[in-house]
């Protein structure tokens, strides 16, 4: 049979615990799973890994830990109650009394007592019935002595029950000191949470079978390494008149409790003349169902941001983006795979058999997108351009043209979708769009969540772009991109601030200032007679302003979600005042018709003459009074159930205002997530290249040093490396080389 030493965890449910938490990702535990693999105790060797490698601070690691010898804990308690119930000792509604107040100890008290010690203490179970349970949970320390009951007297005398060294309750283990027989109780590990066995005939593998054991009525039992299987065949000893509760009370003493067959298929093992020779599966756990994550397929270009950089021999590998897609009404534009839930498993012991959740993925429409019946397909609602943004929305943009320019009879455009501008965008004019494309920019302010491309030039204008950047010339300009900025002839006197590669492609970059993420090219670099050019490579400015601008809003959606949650509070509190004001109002209307209802019987009883007419006309007072009184109870009552309802609607409204910002906090929350893995996956590129010249003092900065260039270099390539690393010290040093391409 199993000894403790051999019922491993494979999966330690505190690194579940840890994966529920969102303390670590489900990848990172598989990685710390696997360097820990073949370690003699797994869960200690997966706390020294997150530990050392700085995944989960000390404090978590702490709490996880009680988490889990908390949740272990628990698990055996359930199972002491299902032995309970299987030998008869108490029935279900006994046991969900008892766990129930074992939660509220817990809650209220801080203070776990044992199932089968409320039970004891309630008189619901002997003490000899709960320490024969615990011996067969095998919960008690070698010296422990028990008097057993007649039942556990039948136990196997060769069989040996193998002790607990830990429990589940503190570091060191936690005993427990009975008070009616002086017994000492110790909790004992988790067991194993193993793999489940993949065949039922344990002859097809016999090393998948634990050491086989002789149970009453000369019953052969072999119970599957994994716990998952126990399997019965009969010895030359078989007691042929054994009886179905005689061979299911053999496999409870043994702690098989979970999948024991149906008593008619037990009764076919005792009566079958077979099952010397083959075994019969007794007993099978509940396999568990790993979660699969859901998945996400697009069938139209997703990456609407392709910032690429420059090699060093010069050559551009950013990618060409090529056309924009275009598809039509009623287009697929994305499939969701579902997720596959998890599902927890059971040995034969009844212990739970951890798994992993799956992640599921949200399926965000925008304008110009709708979800199909099922709701697991995004379909384009109108003719247009397909878009998936950072927030994880898919939008299908249509497209706004003009005939001419940009001016005072177009006024500012604004569009949510594609803008085509068949002409100049004038000087103080403002475009802000998808994908923009225009004639010319000359003094006019864009905003683009895509590309801007501007088929001319761009003259003192402002860029503002998620996307790339083409022009034939930036002259006296400020371009701000997440991509690449593309440029035909020249950059002049201009700020380009860019996460992608700055080329100009056959002209000369003179007096500017260029941040440019993944490089910089230019065919001359500065003039004899101009201004030197200011040039930073492998820097992200343009994410560090995404993500402060993300910041202020997000802060700001906090403060709306506040202040509307503090509105609602106060409504509330109004509303509680109001109610109690409706009950004590009632109070007024009831207590004013009983005393009505007393004084007309008393006026009935009195009988009416000369010396009781001053009595009663008291009395009818009196009623005319009450009555006067229920009456403006009454209307007290109508404006208090009017103003309820108008603070009930008011709740209600601000319930509405608070999911709404919640989902476009969430929203931002995913993009500055999505933004910070972009800039991870997409790292600086510190180079510049000039296939013509580069003039003295130009300066290129990348991100660990600088370099003035103090004479004319020609068909050069300035990149940072690395010179010299010192180990055990985090000292490195950079130097910006400059080479031939």
């Amino acid at each position: 049979m199993a000894t403790e030493s051999e019922r491993k965890v494979k999966i330690p449910l505190i690194g579940v615990l840890a994966v529920k938490n969102m303390l670590i990702t489900k990848e990172e535990l598989q990685s710390a799973l696997s360097a820990c693999s073949g370690a003699q105790d797994p869960e200690g060797a997966l706390k020294e890994y997150l530990l050392k490698n700085e995944m989960i601070s000390a404090q978590n690691l702490e709490r996880l830990s009680r988490a889990a010898k908390a949740l272990e804990l628990r698990q055996k308690e359930y199972k002491f109650g299902a032995i309970a119930i299987r030998k008869g000792f108490i029935n279900k509604s006994v046991l969900g009394l008892a766990l129930e107040e074992q939660e509220k100890c817990m809650r209220e008290k801080k203070k776990l007592n044992l199932v089968g010690d409320l039970l004891v203490d309630a008189g619901l179970l002997t003490v000899q019935q709960r320490d024969y349970i615990l011996k067969l949970q095998k919960r008690f320390r070698p010296e422990t002595k028990i008097a057993l009951d007649q039942t556990s007297s039948k136990i196997n005398k060769q069989s040996k029950v193998p002790i607990a060294e830990k429990d589940a309750g503190g570091e060191n283990g936690t005993d427990r000191k009975d008070s009616a027989e002086g017994d000492i109780v110790k909790e004992d590990p988790p067991v194993s949470k193993g793999a489940y066995l993949e065949g039922d005939n344990p002859e097809e593998d016999a090393s998948s079978l634990l050491e086989p054991e002789i149970i009453d009525g000369g019953v052969k039992l072999e119970v599957s390494r994994d716990f998952m299987a126990a399997f019965l065949s009969k010895t030359d000893y078989f007691d042929k008149n054994i009886t179905v509760d005689k061979l299911k009370d053999a496999l409870f003493d043994k702690g098989i409790v979970k999948g024991i067959v149906t008593d008619e298929m037990i009764e076919g093992f005792i009566k079958s003349s077979g099952f010397k020779t083959k075994s019969f599966r007794a007993a099978k756990g509940i396999v568990p169902i790993q979660g699969k994550n859901a998945k996400l397929e697009f069938f139209f270009n997703t990456d609407y941001l392709q910032a690429g950089g420059l090699s060093e021999n010069g050559a551009i590998d950013f990618k060409d983006r090529g056309e924009i897609p275009h598809v039509e009404e009623g287009t697929v534009l994305a499939e969701k795979t579902p997720m596959v839930e998890s599902r927890t498993g059971q040995n034969i012991y009844g212990d739970e058999i951890g798994t992993i959740p799956g992640e599921d993925i949200l399926l965000k429409i925008g304008k110009g997108a709708k979800l199909s019946e099922d709701g697991f397909k995004v379909i384009a609602a109108v003719n247009g351009f397909p878009k998936y943004t950072l927030s994880g929305h898919v939008f299908v943009h249509q497209e706004y043209a003009t005939e001419g320019d940009v001016d005072y009879e177009t006024g500012h455009i604004q569009y949510d979708g594609n803008v085509n501008i068949k002409g100049r965008i004038k000087s103080g004019f403002k475009v802000s769009g998808n994908n923009i494309t225009a004639v010319e920019l000359d003094g006019g302010i864009l905003t683009a969540d895509g590309d801007v491309n501007i088929t001319g030039g761009i003259n003192e204008g402002k860029i503002y772009s998620r996307g790339n950047v083409y022009a034939r010339f930036i002259h006296k300009s400020e371009i701000i991109c997440m991509g690449n900025v593309v440029v035909e002839k020249e950059i002049v006197d201009s700020q380009v601030e860019s996460s992608g590669s700055c080329v100009v492609q056959n002209g000369k970059l003179i007096s500017s200032n260029i941040s440019s993420k993944m490089g910089v090219q230019a065919r001359n670099i500065g003039t004899e007679m101009a201004a030197p050019n200011m040039i930073k490579v492998g820097h992200d400015v343009f994410t560090t302003k995404e993500l402060e601008k993300n910041k202020v809003r997000t802060d700001k959606i906090k403060e709306q979600i506040k202040e509307i949650e503090e509105k609602k509070k106060t409504l509330s509190e109004e509303n509680a005042e109001l109610q109690k004001q409706i009950t004590e109002l009632a109070h007024v209307q009831d207590r004013s018709q009983l005393e009505e209802k007393e004084l007309n019987s008393k006026i009935d009883s009195i009988e009416q003459n000369a010396d009781t007419l001053e009595k009663i006309n008291e009395l009818k007072e009196r009623i005319q009074q009450l009555q006067e009184n229920a009456q403006k109870a009454e209307e007290s009552l109508d404006h208090c159930f009017d103003k309820s309802e108008e603070i009930e609607e008011a709740v209600e409204k601000c319930d509405k205002e608070i999911k709404k910002f919640e989902l476009k906090r969430d929203d931002l929350l995913e993009e500055r997530a999505n933004l910070i893995q972009w800039s991870k996956d997409n790292p600086g590129k510190p180079v510049v290249i000039a296939e013509g010249a580069i003039m003295p003092e130009t300066v290129i900065k990348g991100k660990h040093s600088e370099k003035r260039i103090n004479e004319v270099i020609r068909r050069a390539r300035v990149l940072e490396v690395l010179i010299n690393s010192e180990e055990g010290q985090n000292l490195n040093v950079y130097e910006m080389q400059v080479g031939n391409i």
